[in-house]
C-alpha cells in the first residue's frame, strides 16, 4: 500500500493521463474499494486503468474480472480507509 502522508496514493497516475485523482484522504465519507495488485506492488484508485473481463454463465449469472493492465494478473479488491473485520461485511452491505 502507498501511502503519504495518511493519504492513500495512485500508483497509476502517470499511465492516467485524464485522471485528477491521485490520492485519498483517511476519512472519507464512506469507505471506497481500490485495486491492487500484488506482482507489480502496485494500488489503483479508479477502473480507468484496469482491464475488464467478463464471463457469462448459462444460468444468467455474469462476473465480471478485473486484472492489471500491466501483467494481467487478476487484482484484489480493498477498502480504504481499513476496517476491522467484524465491521467489513456490515458497512459494506450498506452500499
Amino acid at each position: 500500500m502507498t501511502i503519504r502522508g495518511n493519504h492513500l496514493q495512485c500508483d497509476a497516475r502517470k499511465q492516467c493521463i485524464s485522471c485528477s485523482i491521485y490520492t485519498w484522504p483517511p476519512r472519507v465519507d464512506k469507505p471506497k474499494k481500490y485495486f491492487r495488485c500484488e506482482k507489480c506492488d502496485i494500488d489503483i484508485l479508479c477502473e480507468k486503468v484496469i482491464t475488464s473481463s467478463y464471463d457469462y454463465h448459462d444460468d444468467g449469472f455474469i462476473e465480471k474480472k478485473v486484472k492489471c493492465s500491466k501483467c494481467g494478473e487478476a487484482l484484489l479488491e480493498l477498502i480504504w480507509p481499513s476496517i476491522p473485520k467484524r465491521l467489513e461485511k456490515e458497512i459494506l452491505s450498506l452500499e
